[in-house]
């Protein structure tokens, strides 16, 4: 009806033309009951719901202005030499009406939070209608000026591409070049993707974070209501989308309290740092070098979270932490009787064996692995791993071609009485292969070791530089299961 009435008046003439659209009420009264207002500025109306937590303000099992202690290890998360701030972070969640990053999709809630000294405030902006898109757009282009860094959680790929779509179909400019984005998704995965059932903001805040939501309306519901909204014109309909918005964000200040506090090296238990590392430490915290230091690791801990943990300090940059969670797992794993799952800790034994034996620390994996053989020796479950990495750092690192032989022929022996559960299989029958090669292949040379073992102790021969050979150091390339077989 709108459009046939513009027509009628454009044919009418240019006075009846240019009648001007009705404005709307600022309905500030049935928006109280939610604790919002109408937030009226030259560029337009929209809702802005604010609320401020103070300096004792607890989410969880953090304190909100502990991130102020934290805050720096944050730079690590990118590769720019940038300073990372407390009062330039911007907390970062949006509600659309629905799960596109196309043009379709619109933000219809942003939600935001900054500190401001010992104070958090989370601000709230919703839209009515389209028309308001744009002056939530300007108020929001004018507060970005603040800020540095912007910390979400699936932001970098959802919520702020969108955002940049709406200015652009609205015609105005974001600069965000200098913005640099925190996405707590990425290391919450990296922790947890094994050990929680999902990486979804509210299970990690409740499983890690110490926060349980009750009554919550779920993101998924979000747009639902915001069409029931747009229908029946009552506010109280999206009091539950405000309320879940505003966990969201407070939730991402209590997790980057989390990962910062990781960054440092602070939790529940402590373990003595080796002497070649404290002073990495020190300088990494800011510590005075003077007297032992201890760094903390959380005894609750998982043994594939310790793991992954460790695996994402190195990453990180934090080797000495890093050292410290692997030394702890390796601890759990050789000595410790309490290890909950055994499933779990044959799987933890050869991550960690193979963490190990990437970096060159060959002595602690085959420990693990023996501990592995040890564990799983009455076991007639077909895996032959820690067999044959047993059998090649023996043929190739300590030369000692009769232990080689030794678990050469464990695996095979393994293999021999699954034989019968895999007849037939053509994978089985090249590993039985490629064994049988390895077998006959390290006998060869353990004869031609014994054969020749009076030449080691003979006398030097004249005019060969044997002192300078013996000071070669040859290097070797690792060898890996796969490689091995074939």
């Amino acid at each position: 009806m709108s459009g046939l009435r513009e027509r009628l008046g454009r044919l009418r003439g240019p006075s009846a033309a240019q009648t001007a659209a009705p404005t709307l009420p600022v309905a500030d009264g049935e928006w109280t009951q939610l604790g919002a207002h109408v937030e009226t500025s030259p560029a337009g109306s929209f809702v802005m719901r604010r609320r401020v937590y103070g300096a004792d303000s607890v989410h969880g099992k953090y304190r909100l202005r502990e991130l102020a202690d934290v805050a720096q290890q944050l730079s690590c998360f990118h590769d720019r030499d940038a300073v990372v701030r407390l009062e330039e972070l911007l907390f970062f969640d949006t509600e659309t009406t629905g799960l596109g990053v196309g043009a379709g999709n619109v933000p219809f809630m942003v939600g935001i939070g900054f500190y401001t000294g010992e104070l958090f405030t989370v601000e709230q902006l919703l839209i009515r209608n389209p028309a308001e898109e744009h002056a939530m757009l300007v108020y929001l282009q004018e507060l970005l000026d603040r800020f540095t860094h912007i910390i979400s959680y699936n932001g970098r790929t959802f919520d702020w591409p969108i955002l940049k779509n709406r200015y652009v179909l609205n015609r105005l400019q974001l600069d965000d070049g200098k913005l640099l984005q925190l996405d707590l998704l990425y290391p919450s995965r990296s922790l947890w993707r094994n050990t929680l059932p999902s990486c979804r903001l509210s299970k990690v805040e409740e499983s890690r974070l110490g926060f349980e939501r009750v009554d919550d309306v779920p993101g998924s519901m979000a747009p639902a209501l915001y069409f029931q909204y747009l229908a029946e014109k009552n506010p109280s309909v999206l009091e539950g989308v405000f309320v879940h918005n505003e966990h969201d964000i407070v939730t991402l200040a209590a997790l980057a309290i989390h990962f910062g506090k990781l960054l440092s090296g602070g939790s529940e238990v402590t373990g003595r740092i080796p002497g070649s590392y404290r002073f990495e430490l020190e300088q990494m915290k800011g510590l005075p070098s003077n007297g032992e230091q201890e760094i903390e690791t959380d005894p609750e801990l998982e043994l594939e979270e310790l793991f992954r943990t460790g695996v994402w300090l190195d990453k990180m940059g934090r080797t000495v932490l890093a050292e410290n969670y692997f030394d702890e797992l390796f601890d759990r794993l050789m000595n410790d009787p309490r290890s909950a799952d055994p499933a779990d800790q044959e799987s933890a034994i050869l991550l960690l064996a193979a963490f190990y034996k990437k970096n060159g620390e060959n002595l602690r994996a085959v420990e693990l692995w023996k501990r592995w053989i040890a564990i799983k020796k009455a076991s007639i479950a077909l895996h032959l791993e820690p067999y044959l990495e047993l059998a090649m750092y023996y043929e190739h690192r300590e030369k000692n071609f009769a232990q080689a032989i030794f678990y050469a022929e464990e695996a095979w022996a393994k293999l021999w009485r699954r034989r019968s559960l895999h007849r037939g299989d053509k994978r089985q029958n090249e590993v039985e292969e490629a064994l049988e090669k390895r077998i006959h292949r390290l006998k060869g040379k353990l004869r031609k070791t014994e054969s020749h073992s009076f030449e080691m102790t003979s006398p030097v021969v004249k005019g060969k530089n044997t002192s300078k050979e013996k000071n070669k150091t040859r290097k070797i390339k690792p060898i890996y299961v796969s490689e091995g077989l074939i």
